[in-house]
């Protein structure tokens, strides 16, 4: 079972990539978490979890979420980040969440992905998004093989200081800088409601004309910003020329060919 969180699509396409490939089913820990379902989960075949990495490690949200699960049957457990180049010491965390879950660790792999983190900028066009997605494509046929056949996985990538990012700057990232405060809402906000209903952790509330209201538990998935169809959302007034970023669905690459 792959059981995925992604705010902009990055991760819902890998996940979608590998359950194809090995035959296996998705879960949207996405819809898990904002509808307040159970988490249980059970699996005859290895467990594997995906989410995006901020600031190298994988999200707060994610980690308790793995935490608090109740994963039967299956006693191997692997985990597949999507970064934009690398992934510090992601694992390490990821390491003893499994273990303390009395889980056999099977591995961590970050996976090359567009770029979303909007409030850096640098955000890839549809073009550029494509090349990088098909440049990932190997490394998930590869993955794909060893998760399928029960085999050990290993992070790839080397990151400078790996132990500091991972660690102190990761923590610096989650305490002080994520945050909704100064997002804003232009006149061109049209009141479709789109940002409310991908926010995983509902953070959005609609108020008059369907306007969006944003809260104090802001996770910076980013799916607000990048999906909505008026690019009315901001941070400030650094993000207005910058491009928006949504990965194409896994489906409509297999049906053009594309994996």
């Amino acid at each position: 079972m792959i059981i995925y969180f992604s705010g902009t699509g990055n991760t819902k396409f890998i996940a979608e990539y590998i359950a194809d490939h090995i035959c296996d089913e998705c879960v949207d820990l996405k819809v898990v978490l904002k509808y307040k379902m159970p988490l249980r989960f059970n699996s005859i075949k290895p467990f594997v979890f995906a989410a995006p990495i901020y600031a190298w490690g994988f999200p707060e949200i994610v980690k308790k979420a793995i935490l608090k699960s109740d994963l039967t049957d299956a006693e191997q457990i692997y985990f597949i980040g999507t970064m934009a180049s690398q992934s510090g010491d992601f694992d390490k965390a990821l390491e003893k969440i499994a273990y303390g879950k009395n889980m056999a660790y099977m591995g961590s792999c970050g996976v090359p992905m567009p770029n979303n983190y909007i409030r850096g900028g640098n955000i890839p066009n549809a073009e550029q998004a494509e090349e990088i997605i098909k440049g990932s494509l190997p490394l998930l046929q590869e993955l794909s093989e060893q998760i399928g056949k029960g085999e050990m996985i290993e992070k790839y990538d080397k990151t400078p200081f790996a132990s500091i990012a991972s660690g102190v700057v990761n923590s610096m990232f989650n305490k002080f800088f994520i945050s909704s405060e100064d997002f804003n809402v232009s006149e061109m906000c049209n009141g479709c409601g789109q940002c409310a209903f991908g926010c995983p952790v509902n953070n959005i509330k609609l108020i008059s004309g369907g306007i969006p209201k944003f809260g104090s538990y802001c996770i910076n998935c980013y799916s607000c910003i990048n999906r909505c169809p008026k690019r009315a959302i901001n941070i400030g007034k650094k993000t207005i020329a910058v491009n928006r970023y949504v990965c194409p669905e896994y489906s409509d690459w297999k049906e053009r060919g594309l994996v």
